[in-house]
């Protein structure tokens, strides 16, 4: 989202984001579920919560839709707004937000377990994390993403969504418990060894919603003229067996880039397992397809099983669909579920409110699965706009007097750092972005082009690629006894130096791999290979251009483009910082520039982060299970926030708080620019004359405003979402 900037005194700019087309008007749906949950506390005989403020309610808004506190313009213009309905424009305006898009990726990334890197392979693990991305940026209705999901298939150069059984690769009953608890709120996993202990499922239905499934296979790129070279080399009888491994391995090299980015339904029949012990069937016998509740899913001989499972699985029919992603949505506004647990649903399973439950399941056939429209009708309910329940008790009904106060989640309280640093906290990772373009681009390239070489050509550049090893192979091997003699020896430097001379031998290998492939793809006569090459080759030698295709991109962070407006704020900044050398002044841009690189939105980073980054310390998940953040305190935050790093750079000349700091010219002003950039709102009287004493108290420390915003940062007011 663009940083909303006031005119015409910070009156009319704070909705200037709005959405591509008008938002469905449910504001009638959202005086039916006040009047639901009124019915519901006079019948339980409790009060609603007060309303709030203007302030709480700009900050629970900001943290529940964008995942961030708002900036000090942001805060100012709304403040400013003398509009009867700003409440619900600013809702409208955060929706329609990049804000959106990477606040609710990080739930989804969540629910999903989808990771930057791990089994998915980086190719198709960032296509499926674009994929995400994507559907929340178009606003895809919930019934078609969960679709695409389940009944995909084919390449990730087709469609990122076959990162979702990539995900679970050679785990297929893993990945239906995952299915019916993502998408069914159902808990199957027990039934997988034996029929479930407190639910109604037995091990024969849980294979029999396997059957479905089960066939997803998860495997490299096939390339038709890489597998009939592979053809080739097996029928070859001119070749020795080492020359036929070589060759294998250089074809393997060639295509390793590709490597697990394909997924497709084999024909393989489900069984049940040798120890199955139940009487309603034998061990080993054959399952076939059948839904454990809802319509029948008739299977036709010649069936697409996927996608036929798909229809079922999002059908507004069955009965637990809808019900889960409108309770999982409510649970998002609310901070708790009108069922609880959100993705553990039996039959006696009740909701605190059912008659709400079932009208919040309608709104959601009616809107269609938009879930924009269903988040914006919780939204602008006078219940969320009422002040938060600060405890609930653990296994009892919740009424919803108000959303359930919460400590901010690794990702709201990293985000919320991120815009007090950033002058553009919602811009993109610039790098990130823009090396995983490329990346992804150059793997499409290479499929393309070892499609249309003839398997001739491929053959005879394996040829030449197994020549090359067997003689490096001889340079390997004696590398290693040399290595093996310098560790003996403890000859350390000695030892470096063969590590290096393998790594370089390393890259020859590759080389040699890209001017062989490269020459097979030239001789081709192919025109669109030779516009491929030449776009490939970019401003290498040509014969490299083969390797320019499987290698990592390499970005400069200093390319990256600034936002106009974020430009002129610069110079602005630049005059306030007394900066007239053209070293010091490219230094700052320089800064700003990269600074997408360590100060980006969590959901710019890897995904989950790495171990010891701020978002782990603070219980972000690790994406190996369905929903596995925290939100608990511990030592290790506090510590991270006294001793890290964090602080230096927050409190650094140059972040947006210290800039706005120094625009302030008075310890008043000071003060309210601080209370509005972290709690967006102004100190209270009292709050201030604290304030004031304690700045006079400390006047000659040199590090004052510092440790003021140390402890400003370390308060409840500033961690918890009120």
């Amino acid at each position: 989202m663009k940083a909303i900037h006031p005119l015409s005194l910070l009156a009319t700019a704070l909705f200037a984001i709005t959405a591509h087309a008008d938002p469905v008007d449910t504001s009638a749906a959202s005086k039916q579920v006040d009047a639901l949950l009124a019915k519901s506390w006079q019948k339980h005989k409790i009060k609603p919560n007060a309303p709030v403020d203007d302030a709480t309610f700009l900050r629970r808004s900001y943290l529940t839709v964008v995942g961030r506190i708002p900036s000090l313009d942001e805060a100012r213009a709304f403040h400013a707004c003398q509009m009867p309905d700003k409440r619900a424009k600013l809702i409208d305006s955060l929706l329609s937000s990049e804000g959106y898009v990477q606040n609710f990726f990080n739930y989804w990334a969540d629910v999903l377990r989808a990771q930057s890197q791990g089994v998915a392979g980086s190719t198709t693990s960032l296509n499926y994390l674009n994929y995400i991305r994507a559907a929340l940026r178009e606003n895809k209705p919930w019934d078609q993403m969960s679709r695409e999901l389940v009944s995909s298939e084919g390449t990730c150069f087709d469609t990122g969504a076959i990162g979702y059984y990539m995900r679970d690769r050679g785990m297929p009953l893993d990945n239906l418990s995952n299915t019916t608890r993502i998408f069914l709120g159902t808990r199957m996993e027990c039934a997988q060894c034996h029929d479930h202990p407190f639910d109604k499922w037995t091990q024969k239905q849980f294979y029999e919603m396997a059957a479905f499934t089960h066939n997803m296979s998860a495997s490299s790129y096939r390339s038709k003229s890489a597998e009939e070279a592979q053809k080739m080399l097996r029928t070859d009888k001119s070749l020795d067996n080492e020359t036929r491994d070589l060759m294998r391995q250089a074809l393997n090299e060639a295509m390793r880039p590709l490597r697990d980015t394909l997924v497709v339904q084999n024909k393989s029949q489900l069984r049940l397992p040798h120890d199955y012990k139940y009487k309603d069937a034998k061990p080993k016998d054959v399952v076939q397809a059948s839904v454990m509740f809802g319509k029948p899913v008739a299977l036709q001989k010649e069936a697409n099983t996927i996608g036929e499972f798909g229809q079922w699985l999002t059908s507004s029919e069955n009965p637990r669909f809808t019900t889960i992603i409108a309770n999982r949505l409510w649970q998002r506004v609310f901070g708790a579920g009108l069922y609880e647990q959100v993705d553990e649903m039996m039959d006696s399973s009740v909701a605190s409110n059912p008659e709400l439950m079932h009208f919040l399941e309608r709104q959601m056939v009616a809107l269609k699965y938009d879930m924009k429209a269903y988040l914006r009708l919780l939204l602008n309910t006078q219940a969320f706009a009422r002040e938060s329940t600060k405890e609930i008790s653990p296994g009892t009904p919740y009424y919803f007097q108000g959303p359930v106060f919460h400590r901010m989640r690794a990702e709201q309280v990293w985000d919320s750092l991120v815009t007090l640093v950033s002058p553009d906290p919602d811009q993109p990772n610039w790098s990130s972005r823009e090396r995983e373009r490329r990346d992804l681009e150059n793997r499409h390239h290479l499929a393309g082009l070892l499609d249309k070489t003839e398997a001739s050509l491929l053959f005879e550049a394996a040829k030449e690629v197994a020549a090359a090893m067997r003689e490096q192979n001889k340079q390997f091997d004696q590398l290693r006894k040399e290595l093996d003699e310098a560790r003996a020896k403890e000859d350390k430097a000695k030892a470096k130096d063969i590590q290096r001379r393998l790594g370089e031998s390393q890259r020859i290998l590759r080389e040699q791999v890209s001017k062989c492939f490269y020459a097979a793809a030239k001789k081709s006569g192919n025109q669109d290979i030779q516009k491929e090459l030449a776009a490939a080759s970019g401003e290498g030698p040509m014969e490299m251009a083969m390797m320019n295709l499987m290698e990592d991109s390499r970005v400069d962070p200093k390319a990256a483009p600034l936002n106009p407006k974020i430009m002129a704020t610069l110079k602005d900044d630049e005059t306030l910082l007394g900066m007239k050398d053209e070293k010091s002044i490219k230094s700052f841009e320089n800064y700003q520039r990269t600074l997408h690189q360590t100060w980006s939105r969590a959901a710019e980073l890897p995904s989950p982060a790495p171990r010891g980054h701020f978002l782990r310390e603070f219980g972000q998940s690790d994406r190996e299970i369905i929903e596995n953040a925290n939100d608990e305190a511990s030592v290790p935050q506090a510590l991270t926030m006294m001793n890290g790093s964090l602080l230096t750079q927050l409190t650094s000349a140059w972040s947006t708080l210290s800039i706005n700091l120094r625009k302030a010219t008075t310890n008043d002003e000071k003060i309210d620019t601080l209370f509005l950039s972290l709690y967006s709102r102004k100190p209270t009287a009292k709050e201030k004359a604290h304030m004031l004493q304690t700045l006079e108290s400390y006047a000659s420390s040199k590090t004052l405003w510092e440790d003021v915003t140390l402890a400003a940062l370390s308060t409840q007011r500033f961690i918890f979402v009120e």
